[in-house]
């Protein structure tokens, strides 16, 4: 770990040496609209991986169930009374639902639940006044295959690191995806991964699993941005791990950048560093960060955002059991 930090830091050293100075930070627009700042919450699930699409655990799928629809209800309104309307919610995350594989692990196609869970979901998130992040692939997607109980969790590393495997998922699942809900007014943003880094070689890859080459994630990167442009009238975006893995995204077609940020990066790419010295072309998104053991609270860090140029902060997170979540505890 202590290697890899090294790495990062004279990374984004060296990205800060040669990068454009003095450049106001872009604003974040839709469809030629300014937005405000914006401030979210990452959800960002109700159960991992099973919220969207069947598996042996969940023959009849997941938020399509009424019960489902009642609970994520109640949690949007309570998001609501906390003045929060913005969501990063995530879709397959590690693979284990959703999606049909063959034997071989090339994607099939959607299973015969997944639209109609995100139909469930997006009409509750329309019905609450919500607007919506999806997240497609977590990390995790390319973690070490392992079986649990009739379900594979994991091992997916082919479908990005492979072209045949690459492509059937980017045209049999993400292109029906994406031209199905390509107009919804409740979808902000597709964000195609979930910490890349930690999947790619030379960035942090192996540390979960077999990890993908740097030009291979592009490619995939690249691929789906297109996709979203191609299918919806919505923005592209990758939640990187730390701004140290902006290289990894840059000049891939992006709408806007989306960097996260803990309190063990902070050596590596200070929350204080101002957007408009990192010469983008487009904004930047902080698409996490701790609300629950920090040593900032979620308002410094909310206001530290505003003052280094941010176009939004979207907090870790409301349902995640995990030592960095703490919304529930700061509704006050």
């Amino acid at each position: 770990m202590y290697l890899f930090r090294l790495r990062c830091s004279r990374v984004l050293r060296k990205f800060f040496r040669f990068a454009p100075r003095s450049r106001p930070a872009p604003l974040l627009r839709v469809q030629g609209a300014p937005l405000p700042f914006i401030e979210g919450v990452n959800l960002p699930w109700l159960r991992y991986g099973g919220d969207f699409g069947a598996n042996a655990w969940n023959p009849a799928g997941g938020l399509g169930r009424t019960e489902k629809q009642e609970e994520l209800r109640r949690h949007f309104q309570e998001l609501k009374g906390m003045g929060i309307h913005v969501l990063r919610w995530f879709l397959f995350c590690d693979g284990r639902a959703g999606i049909r594989f063959s034997r071989a692990g090339t994607p099939l196609g959607p299973d015969d639940r997944l639209f109609a869970d995100i139909d469930a979901a997006l009409e509750t998130a329309a019905a609450e006044g919500m607007e919506v992040i999806f997240v497609l692939l977590d990390f995790l997607w390319f973690n070490k295959a392992a079986m649990v109980n009739g379900v594979q969790t994991g091992g997916r590393s082919n479908t990005v690191a492979g072209a045949y495997k690459q492509r059937a998922l980017r045209r049999r699942v993400l292109a029906p995806l994406l031209e199905r809900y390509g107009r919804s007014p409740v979808i902000l943003a597709w964000d195609i991964v979930n910490e890349p880094e930690w999947a790619t070689r030379g960035w942090g890859g192996g540390i979960i699993g077999p990890s993908v080459s740097f030009p291979a994630m592009r490619r995939f990167i690249k691929r789906a941005a297109r996709l979203v442009h191609r299918h919806t009238s919505h923005l592209a975006t990758v939640g990187l791990g730390n701004a140290a893995g902006l290289p990894l995204v840059r000049g891939c077609g992006l709408d806007f950048y989306q960097v996260h940020w803990y309190d063990r990066w902070e050596s590596v790419a200070p929350l204080s560093w101002p957007v408009r010295e990192l010469g983008l072309d487009r904004p930047v998104l902080l698409g996490e960060f701790p609300t629950k053991n920090s040593t900032r609270s979620p308002r410094a860090i909310v206001a530290a955002c505003r003052d280094s140029g941010y176009c939004g902060a979207i907090g870790w997170s409301l349902l995640a059991e995990d030592d960095f979540s703490g919304i529930k505890g700061t509704a006050g």
